[in-house]
């Protein structure tokens, strides 16, 4: 298993590195990063892909857009989007599935969406972003019905905060793989970056070896969290996010801090100084 994720990190880090060569210039082009959730003691890890749209395709009369992961040369299926709908064929072997609905950026606060599944998702909220380029975008955000713990969003035009081809997944909590968007392009343009990452393009092998050396305690934490800090880096400021992205606390500090007044559930710590660090936290009280 450990040489499995070593290998599929080197691929991950080259692909990323030469994801220009093989792009046109209007492609559009997802970051993401994943993470192995094995049952131990299976290792843990991370893992980066690059989604990009590429050629065009005919299904039942219909025309797609083919998805492919960088440095693979069969598609995951292909997407057509009509009006505010993103519509999807998952490729299965040598042929693709019945579409389905994969998108619906119309949604107000209040509607469902995926009715018909085990755990319908429940738009909460509804907000407008500013993309990269100064456009206006939808920010639609979910929980999953029955999943209290379980939450997704989306950014119109661009797609789920999990990653184009993961919308409506439910995030495993014991064995398999995460994906996280970390940026979107169209060519050469970066629309919209995740705020938990804040990054595009991370460095697989430094980034591992500092976050090996920063760690948080207690975890799950209750009312006082501190970052141990073995690098000894220049940490100039520490934000708390929560599933959906938003900042709930912001600090100087990285000893003692002060979190009684956060709800239980799971956060990203992001550290942020000479470089910058994410870990998860758990607050359990």
């Amino acid at each position: 298993m450990a040489i499995f994720l070593q290998n599929l990190k080197k691929i991950a880090v080259l692909a990323v590195a030469t994801v220009a060569i093989s792009l046109s210039v209007n492609a559009q082009t997802w970051y993401i990063m994943g993470e192995y959730i094995w049952s131990p003691p299976h290792p843990q890890g991370t893992f980066q892909e690059t989604h990009y749209q590429g050629d065009n395709v005919t299904i039942g009369g219909v025309e797609y857009n083919n998805i492919y992961v960088q440095g693979q040369s069969t598609p995951l299926g292909a997407y057509r989007t009509e009006d505010n709908q993103v519509y999807y064929c998952k490729r299965n072997g040598s042929s693709y599935d019945d579409e389905v609905l994969l998108y619906d950026y119309d949604l107000e606060e209040g509607d469902f969406f995926n009715d018909s599944d085990e755990h319908p998702m429940l738009v909460t909220e509804v907000a407008i972003i500013t993309d990269h380029n100064g456009v206006q975008r939808k920010k639609i955000s979910f929980e999953f019905m029955g999943l209290p713990d379980e939450t997704e969003y989306w950014i119109e035009g661009v797609g789920s905060n999990k990653g184009f081809v993961n919308a409506c997944n439910y995030t495993p909590t014991s064995d398999g793989a995460i994906f996280h968007l970390l940026c979107y392009h169209i060519g050469d343009d970066v629309v919209y970056v995740n705020p938990t990452y804040d990054a595009c393009d991370i460095d697989e092998i430094d980034e591992n070896i500092i976050q090996n050396n920063i760690s948080i305690y207690p975890n799950p934490a209750k009312d006082i969290v501190n970052i141990l800090n073995n690098n000894n880096l220049n940490i100039t400021k520490v934000e708390i996010i929560d599933l959906v992205g938003r900042v709930v606390l912001n600090t100087e500090k990285y000893q003692n801090i002060n979190i009684s007044e956060l709800p239980d559930g799971q956060y990203f710590v992001k550290i942020i100084g000479e470089t910058t660090i994410v870990k998860k936290l758990f607050i359990s009280k």
